[in-house]
C-alpha cells in the first residue's frame, strides 16, 4: 500500500504564500481500486464539506494521482459524462469536460486529459441542496431545508416538484431531513431518503437512530422503514440500492416489496454511492460532525471499529471488498462523490479562479486567450 499526498493548494504547480500551512491530502489506496478505475476508464471525483474540498482522483500509469481544489461547503456531485454539478453553500454550479484545453492548461502543460470547467452558476441561496442528479436537460436535487424535490432553473431559487405528504407547508425547517434522490432510467424521481416523518421544525432528529425511511415518488408510500440515518438511493432496473448510514450498511431493497439484504457493512458512516457496471463505490466518513449525528453512539460506532474516510468499492452481485481509498489526512468526511469518464488525469478549475476565463471553449475545440500585445 502506497500513500499519496497533494495539498488542497495551490492551483496545479503556481507557488502562492499561504498564511498558514494547509493540511495535505493524503490517500492510501488498496486492493483492486486503482485496476477497477483504469479498466472503466474513469476517476473519481469526491466532496467534503467538512474540508471544503472537491477531490479528483485519477488512474495514471504511475498510479492514483489526486488533485485536490476548494470550493465553498460542496455538499454534493452529478456527472452526466459531459457535465459535472456541484452543489455548493448558495449556489449550484455547472461545468462541462474539455479534452483539447486540457494539455494546453497554461499552469501544468501536458499534465491532463480531461479539464472540467465552469460554464453556468445558479443562486439557489442556503438550501442545503442534497443529492443533485441531471434528468435530462434538468437538474434536480433534494432541497433539504424545505423538505421537498426542487428543480434549478431560472425562474427561481428552485422550483419545488414534491414534498412528502406529511410535510404540511412548504417552509426552510428542515422538518424531516429529505436528503437522498433516486431517479429511473428515464430521468423520473421515483425513491428518495428522509432522516424521519416529523412535521415539526427539525423534528427528525428525535429518532434519528431508527426514524429513516424510504419514500417511493409520487405515493409518498413508506417502502422501508426503521433505518438510522439512511442516504444516496439508487434505482438500476428492478434493483434499489441505498446506504443505512449510521449502521454503515448497504442494503439492496426489492422497490415493491421492501424486502432488503444487507450487501456490506463498511468502517465509517456511509455517504454517496455511485454504480458503475459491477461496481459499487460508497463514501466513508469518520463522523467528526456530532450535531447531525447526536450525542449518542450510532451503531456503526458501537461496532467497536475505528471510523475511517474515504472511498469502499465493492463488489454489486454479492457485495464483497475489492479495494479502497483512505484519506488519512486532509478530510474526515465525504459528502458525496461522482464518477468522471474519460481516461487519464482530469484537472478542474474553479469559478474562483482567474484562469477559468481564459479557457475558450467550444464543441470540439478549445483554445487558451494570450494576453494582448504591447502596443
Amino acid at each position: 500500500m502506497r500513500n499519496i499526498s497533494a495539498m488542497p493548494t495551490p492551483p496545479d504547480d503556481a507557488v502562492t504564500p499561504q498564511p498558514t500551512e494547509p493540511t495535505p491530502f493524503i490517500l492510501a489506496p488498496s486492493g483492486r481500486t486503482d485496476a477497477i478505475l483504469q479498466g472503466l476508464g474513469m476517476s473519481l471525483a469526491l466532496a467534503s464539506y467538512q474540508a471544503s474540498s472537491v477531490v479528483l482522483v485519477s488512474p495514471t500509469p504511475e498510479g492514483l494521482a489526486i488533485l485536490p481544489r476548494s470550493f465553498d461547503k460542496p455538499m454534493s456531485l452529478a456527472s452526466d459524462g459531459q457535465r459535472l454539478a456541484l452543489a455548493l453553500r448558495n449556489e449550484a454550479l455547472l461545468l462541462a469536460a474539455s479534452d483539447s484545453l486540457a494539455p494546453g492548461q497554461p499552469r501544468a502543460p501536458g499534465r491532463y486529459s480531461r479539464l472540467w470547467l465552469p460554464r453556468a452558476l445558479r443562486f439557489t441561496g442556503e438550501i442545503d441542496l442534497h443529492d443533485i442528479a441531471f434528468s435530462r436537460s434538468a437538474l434536480l436535487g433534494i432541497a433539504t431545508r424545505f423538505s421537498c424535490i426542487a428543480r434549478l432553473d431560472e425562474a427561481a431559487s428552485f422550483t419545488p416538484l414534491w414534498r412528502p405528504p406529511f410535510i404540511s407547508d412548504l417552509v426552510p425547517e428542515d422538518r424531516c431531513h429529505l436528503n437522498g434522490l433516486a431517479l429511473d432510467a428515464a430521468g423520473v424521481p421515483r425513491f428518495v431518503t428522509a432522516l424521519g416523518q416529523a412535521d415539526t421544525p427539525e423534528g427528525w432528529r428525535e429518532g434519528r437512530a431508527r426514524g429513516g425511511v424510504l419514500l417511493s415518488v409520487p405515493e409518498g408510500r413508506v417502502v422501508l422503514g426503521g433505518l438510522c440515518m439512511p442516504h444516496s438511493p439508487r434505482l438500476l432496473g428492478d434493483a434499489l440500492y441505498l446506504l443505512n448510514s449510521g449502521a454503515g450498511e448497504v442494503l439492496r431493497v426489492h422497490p415493491a416489496t421492501g424486502e432488503a439484504q444487507v450487501l456490506a457493512r463498511l468502517p465509517g458512516y456511509l455517504r454517496g454511492l455511485a454504480v458503475q457496471g459491477d461496481f459499487l463505490f460508497v463514501g466513508l466518513s469518520r463522523l467528526r460532525d456530532r450535531k447531525g449525528a447526536g450525542a449518542e453512539p450510532l451503531p456503526v460506532e458501537r461496532a467497536g471499529v475505528p471510523l475511517e474516510c474515504g472511498v469502499a468499492v465493492l463488489d454489486r452481485g454479492s457485495g464483497r471488498l475489492l479495494g479502497n481509498i483512505s484519506f488519512t489526512s486532509g478530510a474526515e468526511e465525504i459528502s458525496d462523490l461522482a464518477l468522471l469518464p474519460g481516461p487519464g488525469r482530469h484537472g478542474i478549475l474553479n469559478h474562483t479562479d482567474a484562469l477559468h476565463r481564459a479557457a475558450l471553449a467550444l464543441p470540439d475545440q478549445g483554445f487558451w486567450a494570450q494576453p494582448p500585445a504591447q502596443a
